[in-house]
């Protein structure tokens, strides 16, 4: 994984610092300088996979600490820009405010211009340059309380000079009027130095802490201020690690960038789309012939149960029909009195059929060899008619109560084998 650090400047003029690094490595596959931002996108060509941060001027972005009522919640940082308002020299309304840390009642704000950012994100957007981390560039130095850390960006008036003062706290600016600015500060507030670049100013700077050590020397102070060179990384090197250290994003709130899709995804989507969109009309027409196809067995299992509820009345419940009916029928043809239900039920077949006749329930009594028979027919002279030929047949025929149901004849026919 490749890392490329982008110092932008104020203006689209400015010089662009910038430095490739390598995870994988651990070490700085290359660096630079741009004349202006019309040469970003070639930063894209040389590290096409890098993660990009962000690094922009300490001197555009405002750092202040407010305190917080007590108990304050959330919605109080609503009213920060506000708070700050007599603070802030540019109008509140343009202006964005990032949140840092919060200590106790203490919050950390950074303040900088909707413009200044937007312009930011603009030219790196417009050079294909995805980026979702950018932090000011005196917040990037190591922090070491009670020192100040100094960083130039080059050899000549006009180079960026950069100071952090503190945990939340530093300025940056051309080292013109930057440097005699650090100088006043030492000079009212004695602290340690340490150098993290070469500097214009390095003789003044030594001459000053020279001075300093032999007024010390005299008052024998305990813990003298001191003046320390640290080259071990390159400016930009240094900075890209601060960034990804200070663990404060200017990017918040309407800023935040949307996480960028792969580049394969984008070309493929519209085929995943359409063959997701394929699958999903499939799984639905198989569900919807999977359901008719189990509303039609419904019908069917309803219909053949009712027909062995009609046939055999009296069948004990089982999962297997088939097994349980053919039990059934040899139950019935093992009856009684050498001759069975089914045997006689045969017999009488040509009767029932001449006569019209048929039965609605029957019960058969194997002891007996007895078959009693509800029956209906649509008149009385039906039901003798069978009597009759069922007698011929040899069976004994009892004919029991006989009712009138609307047109039909229902009565009870005794038959014994």
């Amino acid at each position: 994984m490749e890392k490329l650090a982008i110092r932008l400047g104020s203006t689209p003029h400015d010089p662009v610092h910038w430095l490739v690094w390598s995870d994988t490595e651990k070490e700085i596959i290359a660096s630079g300088e741009l004349p202006d931002v019309e040469g970003l996108r070639q930063l894209r060509e040389r590290a096409p996979n890098a993660e990009v941060i962000g690094i922009v001027p300490g001197c555009d972005v405002v750092l202040k600490t407010v305190q917080l009522p007590l108990r304050a919640n959330r919605k109080v940082l609503n009213a920060i820009p506000f708070m700050l308002e007599d603070e802030v020299a540019s109008d509140i309304s343009k202006s964005f405010f990032a949140f840092g840390k919060r200590s106790g009642d203490l919050q950390q704000v950074a303040i900088v211009s909707r413009e200044k950012l937007t312009f930011w994100q603009e030219i790196l957007k417009q050079s294909d340059l995805h980026c979702d981390l950018i932090v000011p560039d005196t917040l990037a130095l190591p922090y070491l309380p009670d020192t100040l850390s100094l960083l130039s960006l080059g050899n000549h008036d006009q180079s960026p000079l950069i100071v952090r003062a503190g945990e939340w706290d530093g300025y940056q600016g051309e080292q013109s009027w930057t440097f005699p600015l650090f100088e006043k500060q030492l000079s009212k507030n004695s602290q340690s130095v340490v150098a993290y670049s070469e500097l214009m100013h390095a003789e003044q700077l030594q001459a000053f802490f020279a001075q300093e050590h032999k007024g010390d020397s005299e008052e024998s102070p305990s813990d003298p201020a001191t003046l320390t060179a640290n080259y071990d990384k390159l400016p930009m090197q240094l900075l890209l690690d601060g960034a990804l250290e200070a663990n404060f994003n200017l990017l918040q709130g309407d800023f935040v960038v949307k996480r960028k899709t792969n580049a394969q995804w984008e070309k493929w989507r519209l085929a995943a789309v359409l063959a997701a969109v394929a699958l999903c009309v499939n799984l639905a027409s198989k569900t919807v012939e999977l359901n008719s196809i189990k509303s039609q067995r419904q019908v069917v299992e309803n219909r053949l149960q009712a027909s062995i509820n009609e046939g055999f009345p009296n069948l004990p419940k089982s999962r297997n029909k088939e097994t349980a009916i053919r039990n059934e029928m040899v139950r019935l043809e093992q009856g009684g009195g050498g001759i069975s239900m089914l045997v006689m039920l045969t017999q009488m077949s040509p009767s029932f059929a001449n006569t019209g006749v048929k039965p609605q329930s029957i019960r058969y009594d194997a002891t007996r060899t007895e078959l009693r028979m509800q029956s209906v027919a649509s008149n009385f002279e039906s039901l003798e008619k069978f009597r009759r030929e069922v007698q011929a047949l040899g069976f004994e025929v009892d004919q029991g109560a006989i009712n009138n149901k609307g047109e039909q004849v229902v009565g009870t026919i005794i038959i014994k084998g």
